[in-house]
This record gives C-alpha cells, sequence and structure tokens, in this order.
C-alpha cells in the first residue's frame, strides 16, 4: 500500500505555512519548523530540495527566509510528491520483492490494477493545487468531494459489493 512519508507530510506543511504568508511574506527556517513543530535540520532539506525545483525560493537578508517561489495555484500536489517521494507503482512488477522481477511480467491480470491505480492517482493529485488546500478542513473536503469526484467517499448505507 502506499504510505506518505513525513518528507512529503513536513514538505506540504511547509508550503502550506509559505503560502499563507502574505504575498511577497518569508518566514526563516527557525520560524517555520517552530510553527509546524518540526526537527529544523529535516525542514531545510526539505526546503533545499522544493528550491531546486523552483517551488520555493531562498531570501537573504534579516528579512530573509524562504517563501514561495510561484502561486499556490500553479503548484499540484502531484508535482510535490514526485519531488519529495519519486513515483509511486512505478516500479512495483519490476522490482517485485526488491531482490528478483516478479516472474509474470509475460502475461499477468493484475498489473493492469497498478497501472490503472496509478494513473487515477496521479491525475487526482495532479488536479490539486496547494490553492485548494488553504482553508479549513471541512472546505477542502467539500471541494475536493465537487472537484474530483472519484475521491468521494461512498454512502455510508451502501453494502460493499459482492464479488
Amino acid at each position: 500500500m502506499m504510505q506518505v512519508s513525513t518528507r512529503t507530510e513536513y514538505g506540504l506543511r511547509c508550503l502550506l505555512l509559505l503560502a499563507r504568508e502574505p504575498e511577497g511574506g518569508s518566514l526563516s527556517i527557525s520560524a517555520i519548523a517552530a510553527k509546524e513543530h518540526l526537527p529544523k535540520h529535516y525542514v531545510q532539506q526539505i526546503l533545499l530540495r522544493l528550491r531546486r525545483t523552483g517551488f520555493v525560493k531562498s531570501i537573504r537578508g534579516t528579512q530573509g527566509g524562504f517563501a514561495l517561489g510561484q502561486a499556490p495555484g500553479a503548484i499540484s500536489i502531484g508535482a510535490v510528491l514526485r519531488v519529495l517521494e519519486g513515483v509511486p507503482f512505478q516500479d512495483t512488477c519490476n522490482h517485485f520483492n526488491r531482490k528478483t522481477n516478479c516472474g509474470h511480467l509475460g502475461s499477468c491480470s493484475i498489473r493492469p490494477v497498478w497501472q490503472t491505480i496509478s494513473i487515477r492517482l496521479w491525475d487526482a493529485l495532479d488536479h490539486i493545487s496547494l490553492a485548494q488546500l488553504l482553508p479549513e478542513e471541512k472546505t477542502v473536503s467539500q471541494t475536493l468531494a465537487l472537484q474530483l469526484p472519484v475521491l468521494s467517499s461512498p454512502a455510508a448505507s451502501s453494502p460493499p459489493p459482492s464479488i
């Protein structure tokens, strides 16, 4: 199962904190770490990685620190995830158990499941921008449910599908 690492969780938290700053505002690594209750050295590593891709920019001087390098609406969650995590499901079949290939690469009806999930996952993540995550949690949930119905949970009263 795909798990989101602390690097991605913390990276998104740092980006959201910077996105909430007034336009042109910046925050020091220490301020970001303190506000988000994160290890300072880890925040620094994450921000340096995000700076290389232009998601954040560093500002020198006494009022310097880090600021968003792009508008929040231009930064997709999928793009951030690719920078911080890589691409989940990319090598599922080629690195079956980390030692050998699966052995079923010639004919496999399971591979399309992973491929379909990967396509849908990245499509959804690429359509969610940092700007959409700025409101409070309830608003974000409602917005995502309307804009990305595939992410909506089924009605609680619906029975599970029979097999």
